[in-house]
C-alpha cells in the first residue's frame, strides 16, 4: 500500500515508527501550541485566511476561512463566533478550530495538528 493510499492516522503511525519529524504544531509543547492557536485565531478575526490540512479521509484540502464578523452573512448570526450554535452545548477541543468557509458560505472546522499550511496576507499600509 504507497503511503497516499494509507489514511492519515496510518501515515502518522508509520511516520511516528520512523521517528521522523512532523509539522510545527505536532512537534510543539503545550505553551507552543497555545501561542500557534492564539495566533492564527487573531489572523482568522481580522481577515480571510487560506489553511491547507489533511481532510478525515486523508485528502489535502486548501479552504479559505475567517472568523471575522464583518466578513460572515448574517444569515449565520444563529452561530457565535467560535463557530458553535448558541443554543448547543456542543463539547469542543482546543485541537479543533471552527471557522467560516467563504466559499461554500457555512461553517466548517479543521484540527491544528493536521495543518500543513496557512496562507495570510500581512499588510503594513492600510
Amino acid at each position: 500500500m504507497s503511503e497516499m493510499q494509507m489514511t492519515w492516522e496510518e501515515q502518522e503511525m508509520f511516520r511516528l515508527l520512523k521517528n521522523a519529524p512532523g509539522t510545527k504544531y505536532q512537534e510543539a509543547d503545550d505553551t507552543e501550541k497555545h501561542i500557534i492557536r492564539d495566533w492564527l485565531r487573531s489572523l482568522l478575526f481580522t481577515q480571510v485566511v487560506t489553511v491547507e490540512f489533511v481532510k478525515a479521509d486523508g485528502s489535502l484540502r486548501a479552504m479559505q476561512c475567517t472568523l471575522c464578523p464583518e466578513l460572515i452573512p448574517a444569515s449565520e448570526a444563529k452561530f457565535s463566533i467560535d463557530g458553535l450554535p448558541r443554543s448547543g452545548k456542543k463539547e469542543t477541543s482546543v485541537d479543533v478550530q471552527a471557522v467560516f468557509d467563504v466559499e461554500a458560505q457555512q461553517w466548517r472546522s479543521f484540527r491544528y495538528d493536521r495543518l500543513k499550511r496557512i496562507l495570510a496576507e500581512i499588510r503594513l499600509d492600510k
